[in-house]
């Protein structure tokens, strides 16, 4: 029997009361540094102690619910449906934004233009040998593509998540620099969410694409919530593009590249 932990994040006394049954409770009513959202609770739990290698760990924002419509049970099943050495599950919602797109860093740019070249200007600062020079060359298919942190996955992951993502805390906790002002850099989502929020989001999806021995099974993303914008309304492009994302990284031929730019193109239009 597998061993997993499954925390709900709560913001205020509504929702440690709206905890849905089975979850532990994550209490991040406090919410000393709301400038990191989720990023903060998470990080605090994986650095504060020592954690079972056994074990496979997932935080969930009260949303997890609405936008995948599945409860605590429903991942427990489907965890425990897949083979005993997965080390990674992901539960993405918004098919369209992971499917449309080339990969989850174009997507953002669509709503925080400038999104990309800071995602390169960070990512060549971290000299990662197996990161591209730059993110436009990403395919990710829904294999890869994890929106929201909705990640359940044993420590040995959740270490290489933060290899990702605490230089980039330092570098946002740090002294002023022109990347530092790139990554803070107020968005245009409610709240005017820091630039930070957004590329942390991302790095779970970086890290499956750039290192392919992670054993990832992936919840059907097309079940999950679709997004309110009018890609949303876009399901069938949204399938056809996923597979062939699929094929351009399995099989490669340039005609699959093609095929998909041109569904691009005619949505763009």
């Amino acid at each position: 029997m597998k061993r997993i932990q499954l925390y709900h994040i709560a913001y205020s006394d509504q929702t440690v009361a709206e905890m849905p049954e089975g979850y532990f409770l994550l209490d991040n009513r406090q919410d000393n540094r709301h400038d990191w959202r989720e990023y903060w609770p998470i990080r605090t739990f994986l650095l504060s102690g020592e954690l079972d290698p056994d074990t496979w760990y997932g935080f969930f924002s009260p949303k997890f619910a609405s936008k995948t419509g599945l409860s605590h049970q429903g991942v427990v099943d489907f965890i425990h449906a897949a083979p005993a050495d997965t080390d990674v599950f992901t539960f993405s919602p918004q098919p369209d934004m992971g499917s449309l797109f080339l990969n989850v860093f174009e997507q953002n740019e669509l709503f925080d233009p400038g999104f990309t070249a800071a995602a390169d200007a960070y990512l060549a600062s971290l000299r990662h040998p197996r990161l591209p020079g730059s993110v436009g060359v990403l395919v990710m298919d829904s294999r890869q593509v994890v929106f929201s942190n909705f990640i359940v996955a044993k420590p040995a992951f959740w270490k290489a998540w933060l290899a990702l993502t605490e230089p980039m805390f330092a570098l946002c906790e740090g002294p002023d620099s022109a990347l530092k002002a790139a990554l803070v850099h107020a968005t245009t989502y409610t709240g005017a969410v820091e630039r930070k929020v957004f590329m942390i989001e991302r790095m779970a999806s970086l890290l499956l694409t750039i290192e392919p021995h992670w054993r990832v099974k992936a919840y059907d993303t097309f079940r999950c919530a679709w997004s309110a914008t009018r890609l949303g309304e876009q399901k069938l492009e949204a399938v056809i593009s996923d597979a062939l994302k699929v094929a351009m990284r399995e099989i490669g031929h340039p005609e699959y590249t093609a095929a998909f730019s041109q569904l691009r193109a005619r949505l763009n239009r």
